[in-house]
Order: C-alpha cells, then sequence, then structure tokens
C-alpha cells in the first residue's frame, strides 16, 4: 500500500541572488592592474581595500540558515 507524503515547502526567495561582499573592490583592484599593465605596485590603495573587506569577511559570523539545515533539523518528523 503507498502512502501519499506531504510536499515539504522550501521558500524560493532563499535560492534569489546571493549577495557579493567584496565583488566592488575586487574590480575595482582589477580594473587599476589593467590600467598600471598588472603592476600591483601601483595599486596600493586598491589592495589594502580588497584585503581589509576579506579579512573583515572572515570575521564576520556565518550563518545557518541553508536549506540541508533546515532539512537535516526537520527531517525525524518526516522519518516512519
Amino acid at each position: 500500500m503507498v502512502h501519499k507524503k506531504e510536499m515539504l515547502k522550501v521558500n524560493p526567495k532563499m535560492f534569489g541572488p546571493k549577495a557579493q561582499p567584496c565583488m566592488n573592490e575586487m574590480m575595482a583592484f582589477l580594473a587599476c592592474l589593467k590600467r598600471t599593465n598588472f603592476n600591483d605596485d601601483l595599486c596600493i590603495k586598491e589592495k589594502e581595500a580588497l584585503n581589509a573587506c576579506v579579512e573583515f569577511q572572515a570575521r564576520a559570523p556565518k550563518v545557518k540558515t541553508t536549506i540541508n539545515y533546515h532539512l537535516q533539523r526537520l527531517g525525524k518528523y518526516f522519518k516512519k
């Protein structure tokens, strides 16, 4: 006998565009490299801004709201 289980509903807004925190700094650094013929000694200001952004992002707390986290958390209610 086949039982029809309820479907798990997922919010599609969670899968929208993701934030790219250091994209502006990286693009500024790459543009500077292109302008100076890939001589990074002339792009110190942009390089420092990019490094500061990356270090800040590394120290930021991690958010644990992935779909896998919720499936693990709620999975015990669906097993039978």
